[in-house]
């Protein structure tokens, strides 16, 4: 063990130059690939900025569920990583933004329950095409800067139905073996369209971390070793109800009950650094970190046609979420236990959601207009070391009225303009202390798209975004990784964004691939970071400006060209830079956790001619800092094999499916960490902890089955 840490710095000053030679033959590679994908371009274009791929193209890769169709056209493992949206407590609202994938033209009116978790409950059998939207999606609501996938399923007949289960199983050595399964069972009946399912769902992961402990002088103190073995189990069920009236009025419900837990096992053999480097056993550190949820939703969209003014759709959803955190931490030496922390927070979130636009359309111009209200409210009791439990309640109302004009100005140029209203007011009561404060943002948005031809498109955008507030930042909580308690800001006001963006994309011919440049800077104001709270105590708020500018490139493409047309890679590349202002040294730096340079590369290849396929998908990011009020930290990453698998299809309606991921013992990173005694602008150096982070491999078996 102790030959890895002596070998630990070599590993670091030579991390560097790994790095520039894996980027160095990374973009040898892309140039390559982008020469031969250049070379396969056939003359013909499309005819327009809509792409259609029908059910019968998929049938070469005997898809099982719409995920499996969407990552066999070029491009789509983009597409899911993304994960679909919208959804995700990140999202402000509904809003207009984000909503990649579509079903019938519609998103799904969900938070919780959305469109990343419905990918896998959709049957393949119950796609009837998949358009890739181009251009700006006039009278769908959405805006979205780049490709929208549209997937439009099949009108069943009567009475059909069909059913999809997925068992599985994942291990990891020196853990439990976790099961898996999903279940679905999807029916038509005339006018009505229903569907269930059931999903139990076990994410285990086993981080192993060798961590020196040095001196300010960077001696050597002491050395750890951690053994955090972490689950999380879901019991998730779903439900979603379509029906279509005989006025053209279409309703659709759908909901989502869950039960959820996530455990960590942390376990830290501690010892101190003697005579020639000998190791004597000094303390174990246990830690037992439980988080408790259960949560539902309801959602539903109605649309409907009202005479010659056009069509009014309708979205809401109401979640609520039960939470029960707790964090034990014990130190034990000489036999002898000793409470080191203790930490429980129970509390509630919610947020209710309507939101209503009318789609009018006169001549070349399409108008959208309506308005939206979201409240959002967290009611958190917490306590720290057995102290009397605090409470603090947080609520924010949120109101908007929008509109947005599409105008075609030619054949080939597309102007998109919107402008939105936002009003909004947060409320906190804590322990009787209470705080109200009122905002308003103006957010205009104007995009334009042009056609160069059927296979080129230039899109610039111009627009103002207001970030979602995490409402839990207003509380205090416990960093455990840090050794700190993240304190609440009853300040903490909503970030904005002046963004602009230009982008190219060309897709080749005969659905060879794409690829795409982008270009983008942001104006930041309110810049949320972690800021001084007190004299040395810190928390979540606003710092003021910051900018931050990136270009990245996205390509993906057929092996056609060497007789694989069935092998597709895809490949993305992200510059960033970014600089602002830090808070406690009141220094220029980048922005937290900013990554310079991140690239992500997968392979899949259904094998021609048989019913085999295999791939592999990989990721590499370089070098990230932050800085906190008694903390800086510096982290270096390995190249990381994310995963491979291979899968094998046994009938049109049968797939077994095996893969493996962190194998190679890969996806290391290291973590050179500087502790300050009080402030860091006092530059008194506590101790120093470099941490070699690695996870153990998993390898998951999983049988997908319609019928």
């Amino acid at each position: 063990m102790y030959s890895r840490i002596s070998g630990f710095k070599k590993n670091m000053v030579s991390l560097s130059n790994f790095y520039v030679s894996a980027r160095l033959s990374t973009e040898v590679l892309v140039i390559l690939l982008l020469i031969s994908a250049v070379r396969s371009l056939a003359a013909q274009e499309q005819d327009n900025s809509t792409v259609i791929y029908e059910a019968s193209y998929f049938a070469q890769y005997n898809p099982v569920t719409l995920t499996d169709m969407i990552r066999n056209i070029p491009g789509g493992e983009t597409i899911l990583r993304r994960r679909g949206g919208p959804g995700g407590s990140g999202n402000r609202g509904f809003g207009a933004t984000d909503a990649q994938v579509l079903i019938n033209g519609r998103r799904m009116s969900g938070k919780i329950n959305n469109m990343s978790n419905a990918l896998a409950r959709i049957q393949a059998v119950q796609v009837a095409r998949i358009e890739l939207i181009r251009g700006n999606a006039e009278g769908l609501d959405i805006r979205n800067e780049g490709i929208i996938y549209n997937v439009i399923l099949r009108e069943g007949s009567e009475g059909s139905a069909s059913s999809f289960l997925e068992v599985g199983a994942t291990d990891i050595d020196g853990m439990k073996t976790e099961p898996s399964v999903l279940a679905s069972y999807n029916a038509n009946r005339g006018p009505l369209e229903f569907g269930v399912s059931y999903q139990y769902e076990a994410r285990p992961r086993l981080n192993l971390v060798d961590e020196e402990v040095l001196d300010p002088d960077r001696m050597h103190r002491e050395f750890r070793h951690l053994f955090n073995a972490q689950t999380r189990r879901n019991h998730i069920a779903t439900g979603n109800l379509g029906y279509e009236f005989q006025s053209g009025a279409i309703l659709q419900l759908n909901g989502l009950i869950s039960d959820n837990e996530q455990v960590y096992d942390r376990y830290e053999e501690q010892f101190l650094i003697g005579a020639a480097g000998a190791f004597i056993p000094n303390a174990i550190e246990v830690g037992d970190i439980n988080n408790f949820n259960e949560e539902f939703e309801i959602g539903g969209d109605l649309e409907f046609g009202v005479g010659s003014l056009g069509r009014l759709k309708t979205l809401f959803v109401v979640n609520r979420r039960d939470n029960d955190d707790g964090i034990i931490q014990d130190t034990i030496a000489d036999d002898i236990i000793s409470r080191l922390f203790s930490s429980i927070a129970k509390y509630e979130e919610g947020e209710t959601i309507v939101r209503s636009a009318m789609t009018t359309v006169v001549g070349s111009h399409t108008l959208e207009y309506g308005g939206e209200v979201a409240f959002n409210t967290l009611d958190r009791r917490f306590a720290f070391n057995n102290a009397p439990l605090a409470n603090a309640i947080v609520e924010e109302d949120r109101f908007e009225l929008f509109v947005t004009h599409s105008l075609l100005l030619t054949e080939k140029i597309n102007l998109q303009s919107a402008l939105t209203e936002e009003y909004s007011k947060i409320f906190q009561d804590r322990e009787g202390q209470t705080n109200d404060r009122s905002f308003r943002y103006l957010k205009p948005r104007v995009e334009l798209r042009y056609d160069i031809s059927g296979s080129d498109q230039f899109r610039f955008l111009v627009e103002r975004t207001v970030s979602q507030l995490n409402l839990n930042e207003f509380v205090a909580s416990r960093n455990i990784d840090d050794e700190l308690i993240n304190f609440g800001n009853p300040n903490l006001e909503p970030e904005s964004i002046y963004g602009y963006s230009v982008s190219y994309e060309r897709r080749f011919a005969n659905d060879g691939g794409s690829v795409e440049f982008k270009a983008s800077y942001e104006d930041i104001s309110d810049h949320i970071d972690r800021v001084l709270i007190g004299v040395d105590d810190a928390g979540v708020g606003n710092i003021g400006d910051a900018w931050r500018k990136s270009f990245a490139v996205n390509f993906n493409t057929r092996f056609g060209f060497v007789g694989l047309p069935s092998a597709v890679l895809t490949f993305s590349y992200t510059f960033e830079d970014s600089e602002t202002k830090d808070p406690f040294t009141h220094e220029k730096r980048r922005i937290r956790y900013s990554t310079p340079d991140y690239f992500q590369i997968s392979f899949r290849h259904d094998v021609e001619g048989t019913d085999f396929a295999y791939g592999f998908n990989a990721h590499r990011r370089s070098h990230r800092m932050r800085q906190d009020v008694s903390l800086f930290e510096s982290t270096n990453f390995d190249i990381h094999l994310g995963s491979a698998f291979v899968e094998y299809n046994f009938t049109s309606n049968v797939k077994v499916r095996f893969a493996g991921a962190h194998f190679l013992n890969d996806d290391g990173r290291v973590f050179d960490k500087t502790f300050y005694d009080g402030n860091i602008v006092d530059g008194v150096i506590k101790r120093i902890d470099v941490q070699d982070w690695t996870i153990d491999p998993d390898y998951v078996l999983s049988l997908q089955a319609t019928f």
